[in-house]
């Protein structure tokens, strides 16, 4: 599972708006939230720890899912960058 995913997930298991979140968080658009649920942006990890407390969750399961997400796109890129460099 993707790191937007799980973002996404966690917020709407708190019956949480992005503008919510977004607003908790010190921003005045959900915007930010969009973009971090969308992975176009890339979370800051000072960011997924205040989203913890905002969620309730512990941050040892952010964290997981933090690198889980981290190692998968690693995979991905290395592969795809091995594809396409043929003998």
């Amino acid at each position: 599972m993707t790191i937007a995913k799980f973002l996404k997930d966690k917020r709407t298991d708190a019956a949480l708006t992005q503008l919510e979140v977004g607003q908790r968080l010190g921003f005045h658009k959900s915007q930010f939230i969009s973009s971090l649920e969308r992975g176009t942006s890339r979370p800051p990890i000072e960011v997924l720890k205040r989203m913890c407390e905002i969620y309730q969750i512990p941050e040892s399961e952010m964290r997981k899912a933090y690198v889980d997400s981290a190692i998968s796109t690693a995979e991905r890129r290395a592969n795809d960058e091995w594809d396409k460099n043929p003998q």
